[in-house]
């Protein structure tokens, strides 16, 4: 599976736990700044960021420097984002281990930073049929 379709599946994947879990109004947004997923629950107004993590990810400070940053989000009456992180098994513990590396989740801090670890479909290869021989 190629990177973007890896990372769309994640992001398919995530955006359904966040709708499982009540999250169903999409937040507007776009900017570069913003999160890849901003909802909120509708019921009791609360919001929930979500961010796909690759394994390629895991190692680009680009990549480093949005987990701190959304971690450290807070609402305008200084309370947590819910921030959900959705990536693949095999590499749910590396995530883990990078959380405490950055600082974002410890003993104490970070129970507000969910990992959220999706299973890759199983690859299938696509077969060409037989070609058409032109007369």
């Amino acid at each position: 599976m190629n990177v973007s379709r890896a990372r769309a599946y994640l992001r398919r994947k995530l955006e359904e736990h966040l709708t499982e879990l009540g999250y169903s109004s999409a937040r507007a947004g776009g900017a570069e700044s913003d999160p890849q997923i901003a909802r909120v629950n509708p019921v009791c107004g609360r919001i929930a960021y979500g961010e796909t993590v690759q394994h390629g990810d895991l190692r680009r400070p680009r990549c480093h420097e949005r987990l701190i940053s959304f971690s450290k989000r807070r609402t305008r009456h200084r309370g947590t984002i819910l921030f959900f992180l959705g990536v693949a098994e095999a590499d749910r513990q590396e995530l883990e281990a990078l959380l405490v590396r950055l600082e974002i989740r410890n003993g104490v801090r970070g129970g507000h930073v969910h990992v959220v670890p999706i299973p890759l479909p199983a690859t299938t290869r696509r077969r060409n049929g037989p070609r058409r021989q032109r007369a």
